[in-house]
């Protein structure tokens, strides 16, 4: 089993081999509870892209005999693979992971979840890219985001659980809504453009629409919500409370660019695009330029980078505390 395992990490496994690892999948409880726990494992141990086989092989050594010293019960291991981006684009950490979803949501009648093998993206700190769903949806996923999705949808339905934030462009077919679970929000389409905001550490879960028409299905309540082109939803993690506003949804994906390039434009509209491409929060003080007009482009530099910038052609200082960008007159 261990030569197939590093095949598919090598990605040279046949069909074949991958129903003999789903096979095992099936077997049992326990083996579906020891494969994600090896997962996780495997992911922590900072593992490399799979170009280099011999590194595979030694990294794959020193994992499994840590995994035996500990517990006895190592006999299959979950399978996983790195994807390497282009190096102009930041690195896009890619693991397709078998499993099996065991998340537990009302929308869904258990009797039709199947035991299917999932795949799992995970962007990391400073990434982001797109990633191409079985059906044809592209989802551009952000940095520190994550995305489970089944190797195949069924017929009837096509299930999608995001930790982060995610733009989704869906594929349409009336006969397989589309649904995205977060942590308190279920959003179901049919076939539209929107962008969802489920950051762990943030306050309130956001989905913000672009084009088409999406039901969004809050914790607690029978009725879902519809949503109109731009408009976006917050849902307070803590009370479950929401509100609805009236906004520029393009300013939302801001982000999937690859640059942002601001020419010959106010401080204002310039920290506006930053707050969206950073997915932080900015707070001007009181006397601070927001006329002042100046010419930049952002590209894979930090938020400190961009603001010492700022600072050398703004009469403005800065604060950064955690995820919020304080702005105040030099």
């Amino acid at each position: 089993m261990n030569d197939i395992i590093l095949k598919y990490l090598q990605g040279n496994a046949s069909e074949k081999e991958k129903e003999v690892l789903l096979g095992w999948l099936r077997a049992g409880e326990e083996n579906k509870k020891v494969f994600s726990e090896i997962r996780d494992r495997w992911l922590e141990s900072g593992a490399a892209p799979v170009s280099d086989p011999e590194w595979v092989k030694r990294a794959f050594g020193r994992f499994m005999a840590g995994i035996e010293a500990k517990e006895r019960v190592r006999k299959q291991i979950r399978l996983s693979y790195f994807v390497k981006v282009a190096a102009s684009v930041a690195l896009l950490l890619a693991c397709s992971l078998g499993g099996y979803f065991a998340g537990q949501n009302r929308f869904f009648d258990s009797s039709t979840q199947e035991q299917l093998v999932m795949n799992r993206v995970i962007m990391g700190k400073d990434s982001k890219g797109p990633v191409s769903l079985p059906d044809g949806t592209t989802v551009w996923l952000n940095a520190n985001s994550r995305l489970i999705y089944p190797e195949r949808f069924s017929e009837d339905k096509r299930f999608v659980k995001l930790e982060g934030e995610g733009y989704f462009e869906v594929v349409r077919n009336e006969k397989a809504p589309f649904f995205v679970e977060t942590d308190g929000m279920v959003v179901n389409v049919l076939g539209t453009h929107f962008n969802v905001n489920n950051y762990e550490n943030k306050e309130t879960i956001e989905t913000t629409l672009l084009s088409g028409k999406v039901e969004v299905l809050l914790s607690g309540m029978s009725k879902g919500i519809i949503l109109k082109p731009n408009q976006r939803i917050s849902c307070n993690r803590q009370n479950g409370t929401y509100s609805l506003a009236e906004v520029d949804a393009s300013d939302y994906i801001i982000w999937i660019g690859d640059r942002l390039v601001c020419t010959n434009e106010k401080l204002s509209t310039i920290l506006h695009r930053m707050k969206h491409w950073y997915n932080m929060d900015i707070e001007c003080r009181k006397g601070v330029p927001l006329d002042h007009r100046l010419s930049l482009t952002i590209r894979k530099e930090s938020p400190e980078e961009i603001l010492k910038l700022l600072t050398l052609i703004s009469p403005i200082r800065y604060t950064i505390k955690g995820d919020k960008i304080i702005i105040s007159p030099k």
